[in-house]
């Protein structure tokens, strides 16, 4: 046995349960405003946080050494006080800026609370329905969503297809499958208001979350469908649909994917967002694919899984998504250059 390679299994497994206990303290400072009350608040002691944010200095303090041991914030022992750094700040208090990633928090624990249930889905098979998972989850999704629908979808993604700007300036129709609670229907529709953006998506739930966004938003270009894409009678009405983050969670893929090719028009185009990763474990040795492997069992699989699907799970890679269009019948299909750290993207063609 080489104990070079225990000693460092040994550290690794700690570093992994230390994480899961972190991202716990991190989830607790996100929904109780302690992230957001050490924003911009320069050198604080746990007395003033507390104070800050009406909660017990005891628990404060002891957060706040989480904190700086997971290196979130710095500590100086001289003056016994903390501080944010503008890095931080940004991803986890500034909810509307471009990098805000509390939401990813908020994603982990509400699906650890399901680990009984995922373990009987380890015995018997079958999944979690996404009706089961909870509301909190449905709006993790969306928070972390968020940032990037508001600041890259329609400003930095989609002008990267050569020419597409240009007719979603001028006005097209665009159908926007998996639309969840509407945040990107509603970013389309405010970027492009000359364009028909109709939000597709199968949960009540999220549905009517959707409808009441596009309210709130004041966008009169917008329409939802609820239904499953496979429920759609494709007419080639559309001359862009997009599936972001959910064709590695469908029941039917491959159908799904049929039924987005024949709502096309003859010319139009298929933008397919997927996350970074691989089809091959031991390409995600990193933190982004560590990260998604890891809540496959918890979410994309188990949900697909959970009413007879593929479960193809959450790392399909260009290899997969490749292969899916081939099979659906897509005559045209290319990974875009589009550069982001957590996702990757697709263009196809009828």
């Amino acid at each position: 046995m080489d104990k070079d390679k225990l000693k460092e299994m040994g550290g690794r497994l700690a570093n992994y349960v230390g994480g899961a206990m972190i991202s716990g303290l991190a989830y607790i400072g996100d929904r109780l405003g302690l992230f957001k009350a050490m924003a911009g608040a320069g050198e604080i002691t746990s007395e003033e946080l507390a104070a800050k944010t009406n909660l017990n200095e005891r628990y404060v303090r002891e957060w706040l050494k989480a904190m700086a041991a997971a290196e979130i914030c710095d500590y100086d022992p001289q003056t016994d006080r903390y501080v944010m750094g503008d890095e931080a700040a940004l991803m986890l208090a500034d909810e509307d800026g471009p990098m805000f990633l509390a939401g990813m928090f908020q994603i982990a624990i509400p699906h650890l609370h399901l680990t009984d249930k995922v373990m009987d889905t380890f015995r018997n098979g079958g999944g979690l329905k996404f009706s089961e998972l909870g509301e909190e989850i449905i709006e993790s999704i969306d928070r972390l969503h968020k940032s990037p629908f508001t600041h890259l979808l329609a400003q930095q993604w989609l002008p990267q297809v050569p020419g597409l700007k240009e007719k979603l300036d001028s006005g097209i129709k665009v159908l926007d499958v998996g639309c969840g609670l509407g945040r990107s229907t509603v970013a389309l529709a405010s970027a492009y208001p000359n364009s028909t953006i109709v939000g597709l998506e199968p949960d009540s739930t999220s549905f009517a979350g959707a409808r009441k966004r596009s309210q709130e938003a004041g966008v009169g270009n917008t329409d939802y469908i609820q239904a499953p894409i496979m429920e759609l009678l494709g007419n080639g009405n559309y001359d862009l649909v997009l599936a972001l983050d959910c064709i590695h969670d469908m029941v039917d893929p491959i159908g799904g994917l049929k039924a987005i090719r024949e709502a096309l028009a003859e010319d139009g185009l298929f933008f397919w967002m997927e996350p970074i990763g691989s089809h091959n474990p031991m390409e995600n040795r990193n933190p982004a694919g560590r990260l998604r492997q890891a809540i496959s069992p918890y979410h994309c699989m188990s949900v697909s899984l959970a009413y007879g699907g593929a479960g193809l799970g959450t790392l399909i890679g260009e290899v997969g998504a490749r292969d899916l269009a081939g099979q659906a019948g897509f005559s045209h299909f290319e990974k875009l250059p589009i550069e982001d750290p957590g996702q990757q993207f697709f263009a196809a063609r009828p």
